[in-house]
Order: C-alpha cells, then structure tokens, then sequence
C-alpha cells in the first residue's frame, strides 16, 4: 500500500488551491484512491474554497454539447470525518463536459455520530449505497435509494429558481419494485430536476437480486444447483455476461442462431421429427419458439403425440390463435424454431433451468467460473422507473438522468400467457381468421407516458428483458440524446402509440382529437443501440408507433435480428398522426440477422407532409440462412407517404431491392440514393454518432454488488 502523507489542516486550503492551479485536487481522508492528486475535469472557479460555477448538465435541448465540462468544480469531500477542501466537485461537475466527468471528489459517509461534515453542494441531494433513508440527503449524510431521494424532492420544486441536483455515488441500488416518477416529482417553473452520477463514479440501478448458495447437482455433468427460488424469471447474468436458458439445439460456437426446420402443422399442432422431441419434465413449462417471415412466436407447449417419425405438438392457449392468424402466415415459411426450457436441455456451459415445481435453479457454469465466488443476478422487476403524468393535460415535465446505468429488468408475459410477434415487438391479443387482429406493448426496462422535457442523456440500458427505454404517450419536447443500449431482449427504444388501444383493430389509424396524446417534437439523437432484439425477435432497433415532428438522426443502430429503424404502423395511406418525421444521418449496419421482410429504415403509413429520410448510411447486411425470404434496404411499405428520400448511401448491402417501394402513396419524392449518391464521402464521414458522444460506444455495465 502506498504511505500517505498527512498536512496540517491550517495549510490544507492552500495547497488544495495551489494544486487546483495545476489542474490538480487533494482530496483529505485516508483511502488510498482518495488521497492522492487527480487530474479534474475542467477548470473550477479559480482555485476558491466553493469550488468551480455549477455545470450546466451537458447537452443543450438540441443536442449539442454545452460548457459544462470547463465549469465543472472541484475541490474534496470527507472520509471518516474530515471535512474537504471547500465544497467541490458536486457542485460543478456531474452534468458536465460532454466526453468528461466533471470534477472529482473523495467519499463522503459522514463523521463519528453520523455527523454532517461537509462538502458537496448543500442545495444538492446525495444518495449512496451506504447510505441511510433517515439521512437529510446531504454530501456527509446521504440516503440509501433513488426512492427516498426523489420524495426529499418534492417540497424542494414548489419554488424552484434553478435547477435541482440529485447526485448518485458509485454502488449498487437495487429496486424491488418500480420508482415512479409522477407530477409531484417534477422540476418546476422551467428548471430541472437532474438525477446524475456523481463526477467520475458509475451508480448501477438494478432490478435484479443476486443468486447465491450453489452447491454441486451432479458433478458427472458439472451442474450445480440453488434452492429456495420462490419467484420466477426468464433471464440470468453470471458474473456481468448473459447466461442460456437452456435450449434444444444449441447456439453456434460463437453464440450464432441455430433453429431445426418444422415439418409443417396439421390442425392445431405442429408437426416436426419425433427425434427432435423427448419425454421431457414439465412439458408444460417448454417453450416452442417459432421464426415466421418478419415475426417470431414464443409459444407453451401443452401436450406432445408421436406416430412413427412425426410428433405433434399441441399449443397452450391463448398463444394457439396462431393456426387462425392469416398474417404472418406460414406459409411461404420455413417455420425454423427452438426449444427452450427444459431441463434435459442443459448440455451446454453457460446454460440454466429453473424447474419451479421443485424451486430449484440449476447451472452449468462456463469455464473460470467459481461458483463459490461467482456474482449472479437474476431479474426480478419489469420496469425498474417510470415517469407518469397524471393525463395528457396534467403532466409531469422537466426531468433529467444523466450517467446511470438501469440494467436487470425482467418480462414475465410470455411465461404466462406465451407471446406471438404481429409486428414490431407489438404482441397479439387476438388474432382472428380475418386478420382484424389487436395487439398489446411489451414492456420496458424505463417507461415515459403523459410528460414533457424529459432528458436522458449519457445513460446505459443494458441486460433488460424486453423494451429498454419507452416514450409510450402523450409526451413532448424531450431528449434521448448520447444513451448507449445494449444486451435488450426487444427494442433498444420506443417511441408513440402503434394502435388506438389494445381492444381497437391494428389498421385503425391513430389520429386523436387531443393531439397532446401523440408523442410530439421528440428527439432521439446521438445513441448507440447494438445487440438489441435478443429475445424478440421481431422487434427493432429503435420502433416508432405514430410519432409527429421526430427527429430521429445521428444515432448508430447494428446488429439487430430485424428491421434497424422502423417508424409507422396501420399499413394506411390515410390522414394520422404523424408528420414531419425526420430520419436523418443515421448509421445503420448489420441488422435483419434472422428474420425477413426488413430493412435498415423500414416506414409504414402516410407521415407527410413534409417527412424525410436523408443522408443515412446504411451498410454492411445480408439476408439471414435462416430468413423465409428476401430483405430490403430502404424500405417504404403499405401506405408510406409524405417522405422526402434523398442522398443515402447504400453499400454492400445484399437486398432484393436498395429502395423498396410498396403501395405508397402519390407525394413520395425519392432520388439519388446508392452506393455513390451526391455527397456520399461527407454522409458516411457524418452519419451517425457525432465525435461529442462517441465515447458512449464504450460504456460498459458496472459490476453489481448487493
């Protein structure tokens, strides 16, 4: 360890200034990551005791970054009782520079008694692991979760005249159930209530609960096992990385999808080899995933017959609608499909069963893993925050989260009642012979409904079960801008009502009479969504229902199983909701990796007047070995209008057409698209990410600790 040297406290102002000057800050206490110089984000307010101006929280409401990296403070906190150097980097830095963390700091958790010894900023909120919710909320005396910080906001926001800052310390919070964030909550009078991490420090707000206890099961297959699991899931990380439910066949080598091909259906069962079946425990746990044209089904089995080399597979209800629904059909499908949960199935390393009639989980660990020391989370909780308004007439606005990481939620549907893609993730409820089918929304890791100015802003979702983050309704003026998502079972984003309501047939066109329901001047901007549609399949990148004045630009979306972007649903050319959407300078690559009748830019309905998709680079994919049919590049279907199609680069992209028109309506403008429209070194040199943010492609999720 290195030996520490201690300075009087009459001289400690001093030399915190004189190493402030340098673009250095002590930081007093006797940790030994505390206690030495460190760089600073930007520079404080000359050295005073305050330390630097408050940043302004980075990007501005249009997405470019602001100063608040070179008005981030500095300065200490305290250790164990000793105040800091002034009251530091709280103050300045958290929502700074776009690319710096501000200010820096050392960790406060209060003196002997449970003193308050200073530091930070007095008017700001600080919560930490270590907290207490008995705590006032203060630098030395923090309190312990995000729920208790946000109810000693409430009497702050009647009389607001600047914005309000709660900080977040480095750590673990986990939430049992979902916090709200409701009218109450709001930043008020055009000032906001920012939720940040502190300068440098990484907080982790999780939905899942830590699996501990392993023992051996049966050491001849090197399983192991944990009792006592009371509550069920559907996802498992093992030490930070994605564990298998365990399957039949099993993935590649590299992870890569592997299906076995249907035989066909006969009545209300499927047909496929009788080697492809077994006498398995709980049947009717086992889950069925089908693959058919543009959506995957994630069916329960409810009973298995065999009569020489064929076996039928009969269907739980309410997911055996599947035989009635004309679309998608399945035929001309392959009708690829897996098995899934099962614990015969647990061949491979990095699988797991959880049996729920004897409460038992089991796993196979992968190699290195210790099962004695290893970190195990399960996903407990679906929507981990939401921010809700009361109506679309009384809404909760002028909230800010910025630097979070929201990970580990879970999406419990398809165990109860299975889950069949119409389109888009969106999920049926009923799916009759004559196609008049209704759908339901999955839901999301965040959800936004009835609120406006919300900003999220250098957050990273990760390791969510369904939707990551989800604009729902009636919300405005808002910012998605620099998040990272990844490791997303459906979209990595969502935005805007896709139907009237769950119980109005899904060509209704959405055009309500109180336009403050649609989802209004929204932008999504400078994000990274890659690896996302994990488990739905049939979901995108980023889904847009029916948004007006979108500005969807500069984000990077890759690696998705079907369409990149997709913005629209009813498949009609009549007057809705949208208009004005732009889809700009995006980065699109490697998407339709498993299912067909896709794109990078997939539209449907009329979004005019006045919609664009411009200057996009759209490159590098293939049609999956596992697709019924063909994809598309750009692809404008069913009732597509109102879009103005010009000078998007389209390369090294093996589709049955680059721009692909169906049944659109007649104010299409589309020209010079391809591999070399007007322009085309500067669009691939602007598309996508722009250089303030592109530091979020490497945000990874901090390791959790409970």
């Amino acid at each position: 360890m290195r030996k520490l040297f201690a300075i009087p406290s009459p001289f400690r102002r001093r030399f915190a200034s004189m190493l402030l000057s340098m673009g250095m800050v002590y930081v007093a206490g006797c940790s030994q990551d505390n206690a030495t110089p460190r760089p600073v984000g930007g520079a404080g307010g000359g050295g005073s005791s305050s330390g630097g101006a408050q940043g302004s929280g980075g990007a501005s409401a249009t997405g470019g970054s602001r100063t608040g990296g070179a008005t981030s403070g500095t300065g200490g906190g305290a250790i164990g009782g000793n105040a800091g150097g002034g009251s530091g980097g709280a103050a300045g830095g958290a929502s700074g520079a776009s690319t710096g963390g501000g200010g820096t700091a050392g960790r406060a958790t209060g003196g002997e008694g449970g003193a308050d010894t200073g530091g930070g900023d007095p008017n700001a909120i600080y919560v930490a692991p270590e907290g207490d919710d008995s705590n006032p909320g203060s630098f030395g005396r923090p309190v312990r979760t995000l729920a208790k910080a946000r109810d000693l906001v409430q009497p702050k926001t009647g009389s607001m005249a600047a914005d309000l800052l709660v900080y977040l310390r480095a750590g673990t919070y986990p939430v049992a159930s979902t916090v709200t964030f409701s009218i109450a909550d709001a930043g008020k009078n055009g000032h906001y209530v920012k939720y940040l991490a502190y300068p440098g420090e990484h907080p982790l707000i999780t939905g899942g609960q830590p699996i501990t206890g392993w023992r051996v099961s049966d050491a001849s297959k090197n399983i192991y096992a944990v009792t006592g699991m009371t509550k069920p899931f559907r996802q498992l990380y093992v030490n930070g990385v994605k564990a298998i439910r365990a399957r039949s066949p099993n993935l590649g080598t590299n992870g890569e999808p592997a299906f076995t091909k249907c035989k066909g259906s006969s009545g209300n069962a499927f047909q496929v080899a009788s080697s492809d079946v077994s006498d398995w425990k709980n049947l009717t746990k086992v889950e069925m995933h089908l693959m058919v044209l543009w959506a995957d089904n994630l069916m329960r089995i409810a009973s298995i017959t065999t009569a020489g080399t064929t076996a039928n597979i009969k269907i739980q209800s309410p997911e055996d609608m599947i035989f009635a629904r004309p679309n998608p059909a399945f035929f001309p499908s392959q009708m690829r499909f897996y098995f899934e949960n099962a614990y015969e199935f647990l061949d491979q390393p990095g699988e797991w069963y959880l049996d729920e009639t004897a409460n038992t989980l089991y796993y196979k660990p992968r190699p290195g893993e210790d099962m004695g020391t290893v970190s195990v989370v399960a996903p407990m909780v679906e929507t981990l925050v939401s921010v809700k308004g009361t109506s679309t007439s009384d809404q909760a606005g002028y909230l800010w989260f910025q630097r979070l990481t929201f990970a580990h939620s879970t999406y419990m549907r398809p165990s109860q009642y299975g889950y069949l893609d119409a389109q888009a993730g969106q999920y049926n409820i009923t799916a009759p012979g004559n196609n008049q089918q209704t759908v339901g929304r999955p839901a999301a890791g965040v959800s936004v409904t009835n609120a406006n100015h919300i900003h999220f802003e250098r957050n990273l979702f990760a390791q969510m079960a369904a939707t990551g983050l989800d604009f729902i309704s009636g919300t405005h003026d808002d910012m998605i801008v620099g998040n990272a998502f990844t490791d997303i079972g459906g979209s990595g984003i969502a935005i805007g009502k896709f139907v009237v309501d769950e119980k109005t047939e899904y060509h209704v066109v959405y055009n309500p009479t109180d336009k403050s329901d649609v989802c209004t001047r929204d932008t999504i901007k400078n994000n990274f969504v890659d690896h996302v549609t994990t488990e739905i399949q049939g979901a995108n990148g980023i889904s847009a229902g029916y948004p007006a004045y979108l500005d969807l630009e500069h984000n990077e979306i890759s690696h998705i199983n079907y369409s990149g972007i997709s913005v629209g649903y009813g498949w009609n050319t009549a007057t809705n909701a949208m208009t004005n959407n732009k889809i700009n300078f995006n980065n699109v690559h490697h998407v339709c990796e498993i299912l067909a009748d896709c794109g990078s830019i997939y539209t449907l309905s009329n979004q005019g007047p006045a919609s664009e998709m411009q200057n996009n680079h759209c490159h590098d994919f293939q049609p999956s070995p596992w697709a019924d049919y063909g994809i598309n590049n750009l692809y404008m279907d069913e009732g597509t209008d109102g879009f103005t199609v010009a000078h998007n680069v389209l390369v090294n992209v093996k589709a049955d057409d680059q721009v692909h028109q169906n049944r659109n309506g007649s104010h299409m403008t589309i020209t010079d698209n391809g591999p070399t429209p007007t322009g085309a070194t500067s669009t691939i040199m602007s598309a996508g990410i722009e250089p303030a943010y592109a530091d979020i492609k490497t945000l990874k999720i901090p390791p959790a600790a409970f």
